[in-house]
């Protein structure tokens, strides 16, 4: 176990390493408009550009740049915001935690919600319930994140005045970004559980335990679900990309002070040490979910073998 956690983080360096020249090289020359223009907000003279590009060091060559990055990378130090002149790791530290209760929410949510359906909608397959169902989750999947925000936002928070709209407080504020994040990603998950769970049933171990007079129940528990989980934990592993990519959207939809409130400032101001720093942070969580992914499949069965 060990020596794969080992190796699997190796290979992962020049996936890393491939994410910072990525991105590095692209929000340069890819990008149009000049920082140094955006904070002078087009007014400066010529002499306060070139001041103000010697000090974001944006006048040495590309090459010098580039590895002088590389090397601050390396030891997790993107340098300074442009524009706050704090350093990007602290900035990253503290909108992180907000980030973090969104994500964590959102995925409590559509664990709950996705699982239940999943199975409901097996269970009853053919069936009203699980036909209605299965149309939930198709419109639920369908549906873009900042449509169902706005939409939510309008309904619960202008005109029924039950939650509020925007900022972060008591549990009441994190209701409406943690179930418009979670709806998709619930959807999702209904769709494979009730899928893996409609193959499993008719497999011969099951008829077996059936016709040994096992209760439904256990069959359902012991065998169905624990057989259909290896295709979910997949999806989980791909869902903290797409939890990642939500939480841009949504926390700018209700005014949350997180990452991709940060990313988004970041991009619209060419400030490119923070842009730079949250998708280097972006990356690692998405290795780490992937390595976490793996490791569970072992656990959730034996037959696969962590080598």
């Amino acid at each position: 176990m060990i020596t794969f956690v080992v190796r699997r983080i190796v290979l992962s360096i020049p996936l890393l390493w491939a994410v910072l020249t990525l991105t590095f090289f692209g929000f340069r020359y890819f990008v149009p408009g000049d920082p140094v223009d955006i904070m002078l907000y087009g007014r400066g003279t010529a002499a306060d550009k070139i001041r103000l590009r010697h000090e974001l060091g944006f006048d040495k060559p590309m090459i010098v740049q580039y590895w002088n990055f590389i090397k601050g990378a390396a030891h997790l130090d993107f340098g300074n915001s442009v524009y706050s002149q704090q350093s990007v790791f602290h900035e990253i530290a503290i909108r992180f935690p907000t980030t973090l209760k969104l994500a964590a929410g959102a995925l409590l949510l559509a664990t709950i919600f996705g699982f239940t359906g999943g199975i409901l909608s097996a269970l009853f397959n053919r069936h009203p319930i699980g036909s209605a169902i299965t149309t939930l989750a198709v419109f639920g999947f369908s549906i873009p994140e900042f449509v169902l925000g706005t939409i939510a936002g309008l309904i619960f928070a202008v005109q029924l005045h039950l939650l509020p709209v925007a900022g972060e407080g008591g549990l009441k504020y994190w209701i409406l970004p943690c179930s418009c994040l979670a709806l998709g990603l619930a959807s999702s998950l209904t769709r494979l559980v009730r899928a893996t769970m409609l193959d499993v049933l008719y497999q011969d171990y099951v008829r077996t335990a059936r016709a040994k007079g096992v209760p439904w129940s256990i069959i359902v528990i012991k065998h169905v679900l624990r057989n259909a989980l290896i295709p979910v934990v997949t999806l989980f592993g791909l869902s903290v990309a797409g939890l990642l990519s939500g939480a841009v959207i949504i926390e700018n939809v209700f005014a949350l002070q997180g990452l991709g409130t940060l990313t988004l400032q970041a991009v619209s101001q060419r400030n490119f040490p923070v842009v730079e720093g949250t998708t280097f942070f972006f990356a690692i969580l998405l290795v780490t979910a992937n390595l976490l992914v793996d490791i569970t499949y072992a656990l959730i069965d034996p037959r696969i073998h962590i080598s």
